[in-house]
């Protein structure tokens, strides 16, 4: 192998990852703020470190570069899908054949393969992983009802993404101009979700790494700077002042969460749910379309 042309080669793909595949050849990140990715990157490895995947079958929904697919597969899976829509993956999904390649890889990729129509494949998994892609969806409760439908009672389930911090507690944003995260979850509202689609209430880990800690909040600088701006009545300063410990409506942290697929009733449906989730409710799943009485 050319080592210096495989690396140009390397060079050429637009990366996510970092990936050192020995030899000296190594990919580079076009991520910004790479040491808090970084940092999201450990956080996903910790709670990955604690799901067993030896001898296990793996769906990796949105793989990308594959670099979590690979590390499934490093980890003993026994057989790993890598799925990707192309028309929503900027790096043109080069990459992930490159990685497969020097890695001397087994994973399976299908890169036409939408999470809209996971389901539509008829096969279920032993780990589930979903990361980075719920809130690039316009409609996430129809892609986590099509991954409920790809589970069987004893597989597990990661997902991962931002949680809104300034929405309340069971609030989401939608902004469909904001390309890097469409729909933004409070952790409340992606708990409903999940119970919704027929998840378990997840546990998980988080990262903050964009709060900062707002000066003198907790001392006397803080309360000292507010008093003196009602005592002169400077209603404007004293708003700014309280805006700036409380959190922008987008303000966000990173979860991730495992949970695995339940089975029986969701007191959040009244009405027989659609989308073929009526199957795990014994309430609705021999029963014509009703309401609950």
């Amino acid at each position: 192998m050319d080592i210096t042309a495989k690396q140009a080669e390397l060079d050429a793909v637009t990366w996510y990852h970092e990936f050192d595949f020995g030899n000296g050849l190594r990919t580079r990140t076009h991520c910004h703020q790479l040491d808090e990715h970084r940092r999201v990157w450990r956080l996903i490895e910790s709670q990955l470190a604690t799901v067993d995947f030896r001898g296990k079958s793996v769906l990796d929904i949105g793989a990308w570069d594959g670099y979590w697919s690979f590390y499934a597969e490093k980890r003993g899976a026994r057989a790993v899908l890598a799925s990707d829509d192309l028309g929503q993956n900027w790096s043109h999904g080069r990459g992930i054949h490159l990685a497969k390649e020097l890695l001397g890889s087994s994973v399976e990729i299908d890169q036409n393969l939408s999470v809209y129509d996971l389901a539509s494949r008829g096969k279920k998994f032993d780990v589930i992983l979903f990361m980075g892609v719920y809130y690039h969806l316009h409609d996430p409760f129809y892609a986590l009802a099509q991954i409920r439908h790809c589970c069987h009672p004893g597989t597990t389930v990661v997902i991962g993404g931002p949680l809104g911090l300034g929405l309340g507690a069971k609030g989401a944003l939608y902004n469909f101009a904001d390309h890097n995260c469409e729909w933004l979850p409070t952790e409340g509202a992606l708990r409903q979700l999940l119970k919704a689609t027929y998840f378990t209430d997840p546990t998980g880990a988080y990262f903050d790494g964009t709060a900062e800690t707002p000066p003198g909040r907790l001392g006397w600088r803080w309360r000292v700077k507010m008093c003196r701006a009602a005592l002169r009545g400077a209603r404007e300063e004293m708003h700014a002042h309280l805006n700036s410990v409380m959190p922008r409506e987008d303000a966000s942290k990173t979860a991730v969460l495992i949970c695995a697929p339940y089975e029986g009733e969701v007191d959040l449906h009244y009405y027989q749910p659609p989308l073929g989730l009526h199957a795990y409710d014994p309430r609705f799943r021999d029963a014509p379309a009703r309401r609950v009485a």
